[in-house]
C-alpha cells in the first residue's frame, strides 16, 4: 500500500531547483542539492550546498530513510515567494508528521482548519495500523494561482513513485510498484496569519498524467 496522501490542476511553472531536504533514502546515498536551513536528520549531515532559506527558518526532524524534494519555484514577486516559502515549510511539516504519525509543533504552525483535521485523522490511522513512511516524496510545479486579501491558492504536483509505507515495528517496507496513481495534482489554500501563511484547505486528485509527464 502506498502512502495515502492525497490533490486539482497544477499550473505549469518555470524550471525549478529541487531542494534536497532530508537524509539518505532506503536504497542509497542522498543526492546533493540545496537544503532549506533547519531541515535535519537523526544522523550525519549529507553533503549539500549552503542553505537557500536564510536565517530564521524552522527546523524539521525527519528520519534518515525519509527524503523530501521541493521545487523552489521562485517568481521574483516578494509576496508570492513568501507564500511559496511557507508552503514549502508546510510540506516539510506534513512529511515530518507522517513520519511521526502525529501532528508535530511544525505541523500546527503551518496547517490549520479542515486541512489540518484531515491530515491529523490520517496520522492517527497510520499510528493505529502500525505503519509510517519511508522513501522519497517529490513536490514540484508549485505556482501561486490566486492571491487576494490574505488568502492564496498554491497549485502543485506530488510524485510518490518512490514513497512507501513501512511497518513501524519490523521496519519492513511495502515496495508497491509505481502507477499513475503515484502522481498527484494538488491545490492548497493558504491564509496569512501573524506568524506567516498556513494551509487551511487541501484538495487532491490522484492519477495525474500531467504531473507524471512533468516529473
Amino acid at each position: 500500500m502506498r502512502a495515502r496522501r492525497a490533490g486539482t490542476a497544477a499550473g505549469a511553472a518555470a524550471a525549478a531547483v529541487a531542494l534536497l531536504l532530508t537524509g539518505c533514502g532506503d536504497d542509497g546515498d542522498p543526492s546533493s542539492g540545496g537544503r532549506i536551513e533547519g531541515a535535519k536528520t537523526d544522523g550525519p549531515e549529507p553533503s549539500a550546498e549552503p542553505s537557500a532559506s536564510g536565517p530564521g527558518a524552522p527546523e524539521f526532524d525527519l528520519p534518515q530513510d525519509v527524503e523530501v524534494e521541493i521545487a523552489e519555484d521562485t517568481t521574483g514577486d516578494a509576496k508570492k515567494d513568501e507564500i511559496l516559502r511557507d508552503h514549502g515549510y508546510a510540506l516539510l511539516a506534513q512529511q515530518e508528521a507522517y513520519a511521526a504519525t502525529e501532528a508535530t509543533p511544525n505541523f500546527a504552525a503551518y496547517w490549520d482548519g479542515e486541512a489540518a483535521a484531515t491530515f491529523e485523522a490520517d496520522f492517527a490511522a497510520y499510528r493505529k495500523d502500525g505503519v509510517t513512511i519511508t522513501g522519497l516524496d517529490v513536490f514540484y510545479f508549485r505556482e501561486v494561482t490566486s492571491l487576494k486579501d490574505g488568502r492564496a491558492v498554491v497549485a502543485y504536483c506530488e510524485d510518490q513513485s518512490k514513497a512507501y509505507l513501512k511497518d513501524a515495528e519490523t521496519g519492513k517496507v511495502d515496495r508497491t510498484p509505481a502507477t499513475l496513481d503515484s502522481f498527484i495534482d494538488a491545490r492548497a489554500t493558504m491564509e496569512k496569519g501573524a506568524d506567516g501563511w498556513k494551509v487551511v484547505d487541501y484538495q487532491a486528485t490522484r492519477g495525474s498524467k500531467e504531473c507524471r509527464d512533468e516529473a
